[in-house]
């Protein structure tokens, strides 16, 4: 019955798509449904959700590498690893809202020298991500 101690936490996290709207209730479950202590919840759970934005940098990447592919730009071994630690970067820096990731892939364009205006072909699918 682990599921149903934190089904409001789920549930809001499936509606709102956001890790920051989702912690608050996340932290109430914890407390009040399974009893663990407040100094723990309150702790380790902001921290994981700004750390575990692992998803987020990957996205990044992987949406980068598809716009310089789309405009014929060869990314040597240099961009790739500024590419690695500005996604990286971004992702920890981004807040936990939906679609925060857009605002984000804007510095990491910058960073290996693509153009930004391409972002709007991720813009379409980004919802689904």
């Amino acid at each position: 019955m682990h599921f149903l101690a934190v089904a409001q936490a789920l549930l809001t996290a499936v509606g709102t798509a956001s890790s920051a709207a989702t912690l608050p209730i996340t932290i109430a479950n914890l407390e009040d449904n399974r009893h663990i202590d407040s100094r723990v919840t309150r702790f380790v759970l902001p921290i994981g959700a700004t750390i575990n934005m692992d998803g987020t940098a990957l996205y990044e990447a992987v949406a980068v590498l598809f716009i310089a592919q789309v405009n014929g730009v060869s990314l040597d071994a240099g961009k790739i690893i500024a590419l690695s630690i500005t996604a990286t970067a971004a992702s920890i820096g981004a807040a936990g809202i939906p679609q925060a990731g857009l605002v984000t892939m804007y510095m990491v364009l910058t960073a290996v020298g693509l153009p930004v205006n391409d972002i709007s072909l991720i813009l379409s699918v980004d919802w689904l991500l």
